[in-house]
């Protein structure tokens, strides 16, 4: 195996990859808009994170138009009369815009985006005032809740057919959406390995939390270009396209199989995880889409850790955190008959028996690749299919799942034929080895087992409660300022936990797997269409 080594990766650009002496800041590729500090909204903790972590990747090739956070997003920026301002500023001045925060729809289908400063009187960017496309704009991201919903009488052609005047793809979330940094870093990890702009924006999503539903619209002149938009898109192209029709997808959980556990265990352990080696990985994942020998000579390596080859159109790659991805078919979207719950766990457990490398695995949950497509003028508006049936099995370390999102997952992709198309594995390999955590050794005074109820095994539901007011705590002290003081804005907040969503399990960092208990909490007024969810993890045993 013969590593082929990159500074920088593959470029997105339809011309190519740029030299360095050509970065130019005003050469209207890509920018970004994040805010955590909002003038009427509570606050937001990863926001400038998430945003960093989609331009990181891009400005290896050519620097950023711009990037706007907390009181530099303002309302102009976001309409036709200065939205390409000095053509360099606003989301109509670059072909790619990030945009990352807080976000709502009305039930007119109307989206509000609220903004860090106040502008002609006026802090949040509304969908029906702006006018993008036109100019530059092909690519809209928007890292917020419901920015584009598909469901409930909803879809992109209601919202975003009267702004958009050109652009070819917009990204966003049907759901309330998680507070988190790794949208975009993950989004641009996914589509190094390989996958589609469509692709990538779902399955990065789907890494951060299963209860929310990403989704990304194609336009074209034919529901077929739009279609074939979201199949093979992988470049952003400066050429407009029609909006005449538009193709939208989406994942939706069908349902969860397993009941989660609840009860920290009786005697907490520390797993041992084997060192990873991501040349073996590949050449493993190799093996299971039966690459031809030649096909693993020359493997694709660059810096921020991405591992991947080909053969015709299938795909291997191994990325950060264990994270391998396999494309082995094309799906055959032509047939649009679901596969039941129970075929598709069957199909799926075959797969996973053979290519699991004896990891203990438990089913998780099945979810879709929906679809749906309409005409601009609504003359003609689909119903939703199912494209795709994902099963996602957790595995496990002595009966115990792992619970970190994204980790210890085997995800089957398979058409509605039942063959296998995709698979995403982040499972890991123990050692054999296991250590007693040191807040669960019994104290010189030999109170023996009483030492599990130290911090390092205490009830679960304690623990968190703990870890929230610390997450709490946080989120308002990085929102304070001069005019309002974080006990004010803490006293402002209404946080609820999220039902069903407590659970006990393993958490992976490096090569350890520990005992934790995980919830999320949602922030915000329960009237109120500016809400977010965040994750609470409180380690059990370390």
């Amino acid at each position: 195996m013969r590593m082929i080594y990159s500074d920088r990766g593959p470029s997105p650009l339809e011309t190519g990859k740029p030299g360095a002496a050509d970065r130019d800041s005003t050469f209207g590729w890509w920018g970004a808009f994040s805010i955590q500090k909002f003038v009427n909204q509570n606050p937001l903790s990863h926001t400038h994170e998430d945003a960093t972590g989609w331009l990181a990747y891009l400005q290896q090739f050519y620097d950023r138009n711009f990037w706007f956070a907390d009181g530099g997003a303002q309302v102009w920026a976001y309409e036709e009369t200065y939205d390409n301002w000095q053509d360099r500023y606003g989301m109509d001045a670059v072909v790619a815009v990030y945009h990352s925060g807080h976000g709502g729809m009305d039930g007119n289908g109307v989206f509000f985006a609220p903004l860090g400063a106040a502008w002609d009187n006026r802090s949040d960017a509304v969908s029906n005032r702006m006018a993008f496309g036109n100019e530059r704009a092909n690519y809209v991201f928007w890292s917020t809740c419901n920015s584009l919903r598909v469901l409930d009488g909803h879809s992109p052609i209601r919202t975003w057919a009267g702004p958009n005047l050109g652009s070819r793809m917009i990204f966003g979330f049907e759901t309330t959406s998680i507070d988190s940094g790794d949208y975009g870093k993950k989004f641009w990890e996914k589509w190094r390995a390989g996958q589609t702009y469509c692709d990538a924006w779902l399955n990065a999503s789907w890494d951060i939390y299963h209860g929310q539903a990403p989704s990304v619209a194609a336009t074209g002149a034919t529901r077929a270009e739009a279609q074939t938009r979201l199949d093979a898109e992988r470049n952003f192209y400066r050429e407009h396209v029609s909006d005449a029709w538009y193709v939208w997808r989406w994942y939706s959980a069908r349902e969860g199989l397993r009941d989660p556990q609840t009860q920290a265990p009786a005697e907490p352990q520390i797993v041992q995880l084997a060192p990873r080696s991501p040349g073996e990985e590949l050449a493993a994942l190799g093996q299971l889409a039966h690459f031809p020998a030649a096909a693993l000579q020359e493997v694709q390596v660059e810096r921020q850790g991405v591992l991947s080859a080909n053969s015709g159109d299938r795909f291997v790659s191994t990325a950060p955190g264990a994270v391998r991805w396999v494309k082995l078919a094309e799906a055959n979207h032509r047939n649009t008959r679901q596969l039941s719950t129970e075929r598709a766990v069957e199909l799926a457990r075959q797969f996973a028996e053979q290519h699991a490398d004896g990891a203990e695995l438990v089913v998780d949950g099945v979810h879709d690749l929906m679809q749906n497509s309409g005409e601009k003028d609504g003359s003609q508006i689909g119903e939703p299919v199912s494209l795709q049936t994902h099963v996602t099995f957790r595995q496990t370390f002595g009966g115990i799942p792992v619970i970190t999102p994204g980790r210890g997952e085997f995800r089957v992709a398979l058409d509605n034929d039942g063959t296998v198309v995709q698979a995403t594995l982040s499972t890991r390999q123990p050692t054999g080895e296991t250590r007693t955590p040191a807040s669960a050794v019994a104290p010189p005074s030999g109170k023996g087992t009483q030492a599990l109820a130290s911090p390092g095994s205490r009830d679960p539901r304690q623990a968190l409660d703990e870890a929230q007011r610390r997450r709490i705590a946080h989120l308002t002290a990085m929102a304070a300022d001069g005019e309002r003081a974080a006990a004010d804005i803490e006293a402002q907040l209404e946080v609820r936990d999220v039902p069903g969503t407590l659970e006990v399990g393993y958490e992976i960092d490096g090569n350890e797997a520990y005992p934790a208990a995980r919830k999320l909490i949602e922030i915000g007024s329960r009237d109120s269409m500016f809400k977010k969810l965040r994750w609470v993890v409180a380690p059990l045993a370390r």
